[in-house]
């Protein structure tokens, strides 16, 4: 759409016209620089923007402001994060690249206004970017125009009060299995990783951190026995695995384990040294997630929703799972079995790892069974005067 044409001056001096046509008038339009690359980053952002007129004169103002790109300003605040791993770095990186630097990463960051961010969030949910993704990369970019802030770049935080686009899904985002459908399901899976899926559904533990576990981590033999959660897998820049620590600092935490666990995990762990991982692979490595859910996962729940007869044929009368879970939501299941044993939720969010009681709440506060017939109760309550009065038959 717009391209960058070189003219020279009476003076012998150079400028660089940006040319594009507008879309609104069908008139082509010009803007005139005198540097060659603030002709070419305003080409870049017209382009972003569509070439229409408003928008290419708030282009033109910007560009002509002094001071560090969004490039340049997101990738330091990347580079000055002290409590991420290399593998998060990476990611952010990633972001900036795929879903900032194509729409903004030129612009000057002292331009940058909220019509920019709320323009630049708008196109991203006419791309068909998830909610989750938009929510993730705005929150990136927000907090890297706190650090711009922070430095002196600007003077406030343009991404503030940008509303964001909401889900429209209609399902659940985690499955939660009752005892019998877990028990079915469990039944499908190889009796080498029962005692993991087993784990994982008794303690709430993370992925990573329930196969980071070594025989050390555990103490069977206490009034209480419980698990230690220090460490869980990471992936370093080149996406190489290594052991660190968990998610977040709450995330260190011991757990307390039911004894029916004890019987599960003391055959497990027998032959093994202290520092020996826990759950591996069936040749004792780490135990890969991807490999596990096509591998092992996939196929019992393929089997539990569709029961097979000993001929192969489907059986009709076999109890069947109709759900298809995460593994992940072995870890809402629990705490779904917690609050339904009426675990308080403070409790469950030291037993989960959750940095913030409220994304404890958040997360399963719709669970809570005692709250929601009380409230079903108080609003029968309300409405049995309405309901009782319009039932009477007139005089």
């Amino acid at each position: 759409m717009a391209s960058i044409r070189e003219r020279r001056r009476a003076d012998g001096t150079r400028a660089y016209a940006v040319l594009w046509r507008d879309p609104d008038t069908g008139r082509q339009t010009s803007l005139t620089y005198d540097d060659k690359r603030d002709a070419t980053v305003a080409c870049q952002l017209i382009e972003a923007a569509g070439g229409h007129a408003l928008e290419a004169a708030r282009i033109a103002e910007g560009i002509r402001k002094t001071g560090p790109s969004v490039d340049d300003v997101i990738t330091e605040h990347i580079d000055l994060l002290t409590s991420v791993g290399p593998d998060t770095r990476k990611h952010y990186s990633n972001q900036l690249a795929a879903h900032i630097s194509p729409t903004l990463g030129p612009y000057p960051v002292a331009a940058l206004t909220y019509r920019h961010i709320a323009g630049w969030v708008r196109e991203m949910s006419e791309k068909g970017l998830a909610p989750k993704t938009i929510a993730n990369v705005h929150g990136l970019f927000s907090a890297a125009m706190t650090t711009a802030v922070r430095l002196g770049y600007r003077d406030d935080n343009p991404c503030a009060g940008v509303v964001l686009p909401k889900s429209r899904a209609t399902h659940d985002e985690m499955t939660v299995l009752t005892r019998d459908e877990f028990g079915l399901l469990l039944s499908k899976v190889s009796p080498f990783y029962q005692p993991l899926v087993i784990t994982l559904v008794a303690t709430g533990l993370r992925w990573g951190e329930a196969t980071a576990v070594t025989v050390s981590d555990f103490d069977l033999a206490g009034p209480t026995p419980t698990v230690r959660v220090t460490k869980a897998w990471k992936r370093d820049a080149e996406r190489h695995w290594y052991v660190g620590p968990p998610k977040t600092r709450r995330a260190r935490r011991t757990v307390a384990l039911p004894d029916d666990l004890i019987d599960v995990l003391a055959p497990v762990m027998a032959d093994k040294a202290p520092g020996d991982l826990v759950f591996t692979n069936t040749i004792g490595s780490q135990l890969s997630s991807s490999r596990f859910w096509t591998q092992t996962w996939t196929p019992a729940l393929d089997a539990a929703n569709a029961p097979l007869r000993a001929d192969g044929t489907p059986d009709p009368k076999a109890p069947r799972l109709t759900k298809r879970p995460r593994v992940h939501d072995l870890r809402h299941t629990h705490a779904s079995w917690m609050i339904a044993a009426g675990v308080d939720l403070f409790v469950l969010q030291r037993r989960l790892g959750h940095e913030s009681i409220t994304t404890t709440t958040e997360t399963y506060a719709h669970l809570l069974p005692d709250q929601q017939a009380a409230a079903a109760a108080a609003a029968g309550r309300a409405l049995s005067g309405i309901l009782l009065g319009s039932a009477r038959p007139e005089p």
